[in-house]
C-alpha cells in the first residue's frame, strides 16, 4: 500500500474513533472513495449483487476516481468477518467494471486497520484523536 494511502486510512481510523465516543456497539459502514476526502457512505444490504451495484453507482459518483478505494470502519477485533468479505468481493467486483484496480481494501477498528487486498495491517494500543501542538 502506497504511503499516502495508509496514512488517509489512518485518518479514517482517527474520525471513527472520535465518532465512536464511548459506546460499546458501533454499526459497520462501508465507504468508497478517496479515504480523507470524497467518499461515498454506503447502506447495508443483504444481496451481493446489489451491493456490487452500490459500489458501481458510487463510483459513478465520484468526482476522481485517483485515489479511491474501499474501507468497512466496524467495532469488533481486527480480522475478516463474513461482511467484511462480501463487501471486499463486492468492491473489488465494482472497481472491475469501471476497469479500475482497487488499490485497497480496509477494515478499520477502533485499534487497528487491516488492508484486504496487500495484509498490511497497523495496531495501536491508544489512538490519539487530536494532533498535539508544539
Amino acid at each position: 500500500m502506497q504511503a499516502e494511502l495508509a496514512e488517509a486510512i489512518t485518518h479514517e481510523l482517527r474520525v471513527f474513533v472520535a465518532a465512536a465516543s464511548t459506546r460499546r456497539s458501533l454499526p459497520s459502514t462501508v465507504h468508497v472513495g478517496q479515504p480523507a476526502g470524497e467518499h461515498v457512505v454506503l447502506p447495508e444490504v443483504v444481496d451481493q449483487g446489489l451491493r456490487t451495484d452500490l459500489v458501481v453507482r458510487a463510483i459513478d459518483g465520484l468526482v476522481a476516481t485517483e485515489g479511491a478505494c474501499g474501507w468497512v470502519t466496524r467495532g469488533g477485533e481486527i480480522g475478516t468477518t463474513d461482511l467484511d468479505a462480501a463487501w471486499f468481493a463486492a468492491t473489488r467486483a465494482g472497481f472491475a467494471r469501471h476497469g479500475l484496480v482497487l488499490p485497497a481494501f480496509a477494515v478499520v477498528t477502533r485499534t487497528a486497520w487491516f488492508d484486504l487486498v496487500s495484509g498490511e495491517q497497523r495496531v495501536w494500543r491508544r489512538i490519539r484523536t487530536r494532533r498535539r501542538v508544539a
